[in-house]
């Protein structure tokens, strides 16, 4: 069932980025995931790992600027983070970064969380791109995260968005 759940959840997230498909038509088919979106078998499951995919479209991220990943619980405490330059994010391109953890944190209390994307351009700096947030817990299960059409620059530099669970 998490094979299939995964699967689905990887053609839809794909279609998106891509472009392909609309969001209703890029749905996993009924049943792959629960109709509550809470995953049956998360309960007391604990953050083993995270990491991002940034899918950089048309405008890159220039290597000099900065940029902030964080996932936050509901009530805004910061579980995973990372900062950095990254180098350059090119036309086209993919990059994955890990994101270091912190230890303990529950299913429960991510749920209604946020990952926040704040960037620091060295002058001006557009970047147009999308993301896969994935999100692994201690039960074998996953949460990922995603948006295919975004765009960060000097004047729009915080994007926050809410936990797909």
């Amino acid at each position: 069932m998490k094979l299939a759940r995964a699967a689905a959840v990887t053609v839809a997230s794909t279609a998106l980025i891509l472009g392909g498909v609309s969001a209703a038509s890029a749905a996993p088919a009924p049943g792959a995931i629960a109709s509550s979106g809470v995953h049956p078998h998360a309960a007391g499951a604990t953050l083993t790992s995270a990491s991002i995919s940034f899918f950089t479209l048309d405008d890159n991220k220039d290597f000099d600027t900065l940029l902030t990943i964080q996932v936050r619980t509901a009530g805004g405490t910061v579980v995973a983070s990372k900062t950095g330059f990254f180098g350059e994010f090119r036309d086209q391109s993919t990059t994955t970064i890990p994101l270091p953890i912190r230890s303990g944190i529950s299913w429960e209390a991510l749920q209604g969380g946020s990952v926040r994307l704040t960037i620091q351009p060295n002058g001006n700096d557009t970047w147009k791109f999308g993301y896969e947030l994935d999100l692994n817990f201690s039960d074998g299960d996953f949460v990922p995260t995603t948006e295919s059409r975004l765009s960060l620059s000097e004047d729009n530099k915080v994007f926050t968005d809410r936990l797909q669970f």
